[in-house]
């Protein structure tokens, strides 16, 4: 160890930093200094590597934040604080690596969600993003990659920067279903013209078994495909998978659970919670049925990222 002010080694060493650094002192010139603190592993953050790998993936296999506070001992603005940065850097991999993707089959649908409270809740004086949000995904058939996504109301303008959105992510004619949200046929044709295969399904329900109170649209008791551009192959119109991406959404994300209290509070924690899942989802999750990862199978990668990976590969 070399004294910084003298340049003499005949240094001892003297004690700890409140960080837990090392001290020195030189017997010559008298002079204190320390080791330079390492790097923090998430910038901006004092937390271990481990603790922040502990956290996010905990966050990630469906924990809430509140549950992830007791078992780790952080407190949940700390967690939240974490989510926020692992999501910009996971935003920032998904923006350099999903572009160009060339599907063969995608599948739209909207996932609903609130902020605070039911849109029927809301009131005068809440906040301005408080009430019904809903998650916009886009999904390969194939590969099972999220394309894209989008969270903001289910209306036409979320419709157009969704599509928009994708439209800039892919490459080639290839074939999309979606529900029957009127917004998709006008999305489609500005940011498709007639550069696509485009049908609906429109799905038709029935009385619900279990009485009004039914949390639930009905029972499915048919499904209406319509074409709506091009020459869609008529077995491939389907949403099912998008359905099942849907589902994995509120398994892995507690704040997307129904029927309990575990809401976000802010737009942007919510938007942070799925930004952060898609890559997770695309680049680390390996998919039981095709092995490997989404994002190993549409061939942007070729391995398993790990969690600690994805959130310093920005």
């Amino acid at each position: 160890m070399t004294c910084r002010k003298c340049q003499h080694q005949t240094v001892k060493k003297f004690g700890f930093n409140r960080n837990k650094t090392r001290r020195y002192r030189c017997t010559t010139c008298s002079a204190t200094f320390s080791d330079s603190a390492p790097a923090p592993f998430l910038a901006g953050h004092t937390i271990d590597e481990h603790t922040v790998n502990q956290v996010l993936f905990m966050m990630l296999e469906g924990m809430s934040v509140r549950s992830i506070s007791r078992i780790m001992g952080l407190h949940k603005n700390t967690i939240l604080s974490l989510m926020l940065t692992a999501s910009e850097n996971a935003q920032r991999v998904f923006d350099a690596r999903v572009r160009n993707v060339r599907p063969k089959f995608v599948q739209l649908d909207e996932l609903w969600a609130m902020v605070g409270c039911h849109g029927k809740n809301v009131r005068v004086d809440s906040p301005a993003d408080w009430g019904d949000q809903w998650t916009w995904l886009a999904l390969d058939s194939d590969t099972k990659m999220i394309l894209s996504y989008h969270i903001g109301p289910r209306n036409t303008v979320s419709a157009y920067k969704f599509v928009r959105d994708l439209s800039e992510r892919t490459l080639g004619v290839y074939q999309i279903t979606s529900d029957a949200l009127r917004g998709y046929v006008g999305a489609i044709e500005e940011w498709y013209g007639n550069d696509v295969h485009f049908a609906q399904l429109q799905k038709i329900y029935g009385r619900s078994e279990s009485g009004p109170e039914w949390y639930g649209g009905g029972t499915v008791i048919a499904a209406v495909p319509k074409v709506k551009t091009g020459s869609p192959d008529f077995s491939r119109i389907s949403t099912s998978h998008i359905e099942r991406c849907n589902l994995s959404v509120r398994m892995h994300n507690r704040r997307y659970a129904r029927k309990m209290n575990a809401i976000s509070k802010r737009l942007v924690n919510l938007k942070a919670a799925i930004a952060l899942w898609v890559v997770w989802y695309n680049f680390c999750r390996t998919h039981q049925t095709l092995r490997v990862t989404p994002a190993m199978e549409a061939g942007i990668t070729d391995h398993v990222w790990s969690l600690a990976e994805l959130i310093g590969a920005a």
